[in-house]
């Protein structure tokens, strides 16, 4: 069995972490086992999960606030359990002293891209300064994630791929969700993301705010948790809709809950290439979605409307009422999944799967000659 340790700030379910773990559930576990470093845990992480799977966690301090702990945890990790290969997935290059303490574990190492840009501007220029002159794998989720990190180094783009057979619309799950929360017959505007800045959560407020204006059936998801949930609540009693914004906190069904919107509202400041967006389409939902986000992301034809964040929350709003009035007749036939147009993009977990086993077998393999 090949071991593969994977480093992630926490394992409380996000973009990067579900990357990680859509990975997991689908590799030959007989053959490939994941462990994880992290420096946060959370009540409801993937971490009970990883374990029930066959996999490690191991906690260490962040890496900001005790680098010297941080680092020679992670060497000695390394070192002790013979990994062949340890990953590390982030927005940013501040990490690359993690990267060199693996190394000198015994490890070769890789660097994965998951954004495209990141607050924390001077010490992502130091991290990727250090990193320009270290060997080692760099993947990314899309181009402008692999420029962010990598400058004009080489990198190789690895697309955050999904099981088209779960995320595909269905009316069970639809009527399910719906039944649970009292929606049958309204008309549902959703948002799945944790509760951070890049995420834009005061605009979106606000644009759901201006749609109950017009629409009498409308409702809200907000699904996900974060430091900036409690401010947003806030923000919705303060817009009088607090009666129709649902928020759910953290729900593993995000498959169940696509099915049950009619429009998913994504007025994101940045990201990388959202694994959220990729399901929605393998859902079938249309998706009204921020110009800042990288046009890589739009795999399928016609359900994604792209709008400015500088637009008002009004012609946001206008906007994706109209994307729900014409989503309004022909279910399921208008919610079929487009999968021929998103397995030839390169987003199909099973494909992904296969070049991942076949990369960590070669891995493996250079191990056991440097031994």
């Amino acid at each position: 069995m090949i071991r593969i340790l994977h480093i992630v700030g926490s394992m409380h379910p996000g973009g990067m972490e579900n990357f990680v773990m859509n990975l997991y559930e689908h590799i030959d576990r007989s053959a490939f086992q994941f462990d994880v470093i992290v420096h946060m845990r959370r009540e409801d992480d993937y971490v009970d999960r990883i374990r029930q799977m066959g996999g490690r966690v191991y906690e260490l301090p962040r890496l900001t606030s005790n680098p010297i702990a941080n680092l020679r945890g992670i060497r000695k990790i390394v070192k002790e359990n013979g990994y062949p290969l340890v990953i590390r997935h982030t927005p940013n290059a501040l990490i690359a002293p993690q990267l060199l303490a693996a190394k000198r574990g015994g490890a070769l190492t890789a660097c994965h891209s998951h954004n495209e840009t990141d607050p924390k501007q001077f010490l992502h220029r130091a991290g990727r300064f250090l990193m320009k002159h270290m060997k080692m794998e760099r993947f990314a989720c899309s181009e402008r994630a692999g420029k962010w990190m990598f400058g004009n180094r080489r990198f190789r783009i690895v697309h955050n791929a999904v099981d088209m057979e779960r995320f595909c619309f269905s009316g069970r799950k639809r009527d399910l969700i719906r039944a649970e929360f009292s929606l049958e017959g309204r008309h549902v505007y959703g948002h799945i993301a944790n509760f951070t800045a890049s995420k834009n959560h005061a605009f979106l407020i606000k644009i759901y705010a201006e749609i109950a204006k017009t629409d009498s059936k409308a409702a809200f998801f907000c699904i996900g948790d974060g430091e900036l949930r409690k401010r947003i609540e806030q923000e919705a009693k303060e817009l009088g809709i607090a009666d129709k914004v649902l928020f759910t906190g953290m729900r593993q069904e995000a498959d169940a809950f696509m099915s049950a919107m009619d429009v998913l509202v994504f007025p994101s400041v940045f990201e990388g290439l959202p694994l959220t967006l990729i399901e929605a389409q393998a859902a079938g939902l249309p998706i009204l979605l921020s110009k800042n986000v990288t046009r890589d992301v739009e795999v399928t034809k016609g359900l994604i409307k792209w709008k400015s964040i500088d637009e008002k929350p009004e012609a946001w709003a206008a906007e994706a009422f109209a994307l729900v009035r014409d989503g309004e007749e022909g279910l399921p036939e208008s919610r079929a999944c487009q999968r021929e147009a998103i397995a030839a993009a390169g987003y199909d977990i099973r494909e992904l799967v296969k070049w991942y086993e076949a990369y960590f077998r070669r891995i493996g393999g250079q191990q056991k000659e440097r031994k």
